[in-house]
């Protein structure tokens, strides 16, 4: 179309009535389809893996499209079969509904070749108004925006793209535990990896906006490409869900009782969260004081947690429960002591953490990542210097020795969480920047 027809066109709107507007109309032999906006908005979220998958970004990602969904917008998410939920790793189906949520699936084998051409189809059918992303794996933005004028938001929530392994912990790579410095000392360099930073980069400049979940990924990435423009919104926790209950005895399991002190680890066992390097020194906290470990989760490093506990004769102190997930994590949460967070790495940020505040539960953690953001020592928590575990067990046992301090850190963490890190108030903030930049 030439600069002179958009111009006849421009005109000739606007010297209509409003009476003579209607969904499609052809001015001087152009189709022109004008879609009849309120303030409602049609987002489409394109995700590696999405709910019902467990991880911290899947149950993230839900929680934002069903806060979305009850104020009247409509979701749709372009995801892959991939799962780690069902037996036998039986797909999830192609499409569902979940919450009002519209969700389709693409096989996870052919994403590569699947995803852009669905993209395209969803955007063009539900006339779509701005399109959510969280990795490169949402490249298929760029086109949507060339295409259809479509804007997009990149919501960084992890490390993975400036990692040249695809991972989130190796040690020799991560000493020092900057995150930038990963590509000095990892020499695993691809072009798999040239092709993500590129990707990633052309992401980060053509979004609208960018979106840091914490201050530690937005270092990291600007360590990374430069001073790129973003935003900063937390990840919130669902306050009505996770908060104190009494404890009630049915709810002490695995041969728990109301008098136990109870040390709780609940998330994925990966090796970055250190719960086989914390075993050691939990036996040294034996040693003063009578209490249980309870490992709540699964993931690729329980087998060697076993061993390790095994080995330490750990094997009536320390309590496996597997995966739990809503109302057994909350009580699970609340009939215990002190939360752990023995991290090795940065993490982009905690869930873990926040939902144990919400639960109005002491934290201990490594003073490393986004965690750092969410606790205030001694007050809402307590930070140690990364890998000081002599300080780590000795103010473990003082919680667990000081019941008046546990309550007091406790009860301001539920008091934090309520103020700066509920959905309500990251959706509130999300939607908010989203109108500033159409």
């Amino acid at each position: 179309m030439t600069e002179f027809a958009r111009l006849v066109i421009f005109e000739e709107i606007m010297n209509l009535d409003t009476s003579e507007i209607f969904t499609n109309i052809q001015l001087i032999g152009i189709p022109l389809k004008l879609k009849l906006r309120n303030k409602d908005m049609n987002f489409l979220f394109i995700l590696n893996t999405f709910y019902p998958n467990i991880g911290g970004v899947e149950n993230a990602t839900y929680e934002i499209c069903k806060r979305l969904k009850e104020r009247g917008h409509e979701i749709f998410v372009l995801t892959t079969t991939k799962v780690n939920v069902r037996p036998n790793n039986q797909d999830l189906p192609f499409f569902e509904k979940i919450d009002g949520i519209r969700i389709y699936r693409i096989r996870h084998a052919l994403r590569f070749f699947d995803i852009p051409w669905k993209a395209l189809y969803l955007a063009r059918k539900y006339q779509i108004d701005y399109v959510y992303i969280t990795d490169f794996w949402g490249g298929v933005a760029l086109f949507l925006k060339k295409i259809f004028r479509i804007p997009f938001v990149y919501v960084l929530n992890g490390y993975n793209p400036i990692c040249p392994r695809g991972t989130l912990f190796h040690e020799q790579a991560c000493q020092g535990f900057e995150v930038w410095k990963c590509l000095e000392q990892c020499h695993k360099f691809s072009f798999r990896f040239l092709f993500t930073l590129i990707i990633t980069r052309m992401l980060l400049l053509e979004a609208e906006p960018v979106i840091a979940i914490s201050e530690a990924v937005r270092d990291a990435y600007r360590a990374y490409f430069g001073k790129i423009s973003m935003k900063l919104l937390y990840y919130g926790v669902d306050a009505q869900k996770f908060k104190p209950l009494p404890v009630q005895p049915s709810t002490l399991t695995h041969n728990l009782e109301d008098s136990d002190k109870i040390l709780l680890f609940f998330g994925r066992l990966i090796k970055e969260r250190g719960v086989a390097e914390f075993l050691p020194h939990f036996k040294e906290i034996l040693k003063q004081v009578e209490c249980k470990l309870l490992i709540v989760g699964s993931g690729p490093e329980i087998k060697e947690i076993k061993e390790e506990a095994n080995s330490l004769s750990l094997q009536k102190k320390v309590i496996f429960t597997g995966f739990l997930r809503n109302k057994d994590l909350v009580n699970v949460i609340n009939i215990s002591t002190l939360v752990i967070l023995p991290i090795l790495f940065p993490e982009p940020l905690s869930l873990v953490a926040l939902e144990a505040m919400a639960c109005g539960k002491p934290v201990i953690s490594f003073e490393l990542g986004g965690v750092k953001e969410l606790l205030a020592h001694d007050k809402v928590g307590l930070l140690i210097a990364p890998n000081n575990w002599k300080e780590f067990t000795n103010k473990i046992h003082q919680i667990l020795s000081n019941e008046e301090l546990s309550e007091s850190i406790g009860s301001a963490a539920r008091q934090r969480v309520e103020k700066f890190f509920t959905w309500k108030k990251f959706v509130d903030q999300f939607l908010k920047v989203i109108i500033q930049n159409r």
